[in-house]
């Protein structure tokens, strides 16, 4: 009878141990990368310079492929171009796209460098991405999504664009070394703030922010100060 007794009190710590192992490699199994997008949604940039704008059409696309909305292919970048960019300054900083039924708002982040966790949990809240951008290369991506502690992205320059890459391997990590650099040296972020697709929609509808009041302002306040726009230069790339 003890020996009985004690095989089951061995079977039961036995038991409990498999668990608790198996517990403890759900909680550190590493993210998963999102499903690899299709090979017509990648976009590369056609000149120097508008790396930003080129990856904030691609966080378009993305917003609207993620929510099964095959009008992602209409996201061109002249489109994209329509919406966000102030032609002879660059990217604005807050920015809104319309189009039949989708409203989408996009707003800017300074970034004084960032961790990889602070970058992994920005990518949670913003599974559709976001526009990662160094301004001292200076080049933009849009980062899409990570495995472990490795991120990847979609870049719009020649050589790195077409296809999902880590984002070592993007220009950014081609000009400054590593992904440990890349983080180091970030300097702004953009990410959609509100959304047709999501519940909050008619709250953003409510106040629109808009690329023509921002040309507005800038047009009035021409030779002091243009704080809403980010300035991007030419990319050799």
């Amino acid at each position: 009878m003890q020996i009985v007794q004690k095989s089951k009190r061995v079977l039961s710590i036995l038991l409990i141990t498999i668990l608790c192992f198996g517990l403890l490699a759900a909680v550190a199994a590493p993210a998963q990368a999102v499903e690899d997008l299709p090979e017509t949604f990648y976009m590369q940039q056609s000149r120097g310079g508008i790396c930003t704008m080129v990856s904030s059409a691609m966080l378009l696309r993305s917003e609207l492929y993620l929510n099964g909305d095959s009008r992602w292919e209409d996201i061109s970048e002249s489109v994209a171009a329509s919406a966000c960019w102030i032609w002879g300054i660059g990217l604005a900083y807050d920015w809104s796209y319309q189009a039949d039924d989708i409203s989408i708002t996009v707003g800017h982040t300074d970034l004084y460098g960032v961790s990889v966790d602070e970058l992994k949990a920005l990518l949670d809240a913003h599974p559709e991405g976001i526009v990662f951008y160094c301004g001292g290369v200076p080049h933009a991506v849009l980062l899409t999504d990570y495995e472990g502690d490795t991120f990847y992205c979609a870049d719009p320059a020649p050589y790195c664009s077409g296809h999902r890459v880590a984002l070592a391997d993007s220009w950014l990590g081609y000009r400054l070394g590593s992904q440990e650099n890349i983080l180091r040296c970030a300097t702004a972020y953009w990410s959609i703030t509100a959304s047709s697709f999501d519940a909050s929609a008619e709250e953003a509808a409510s106040a629109p922010v808009t690329v023509t009041a921002q040309k507005a302002e800038i047009q009035e306040n021409l030779g002091t100060t243009t704080t809403k726009v980010n300035t991007p230069k030419a990319m050799a790339a």
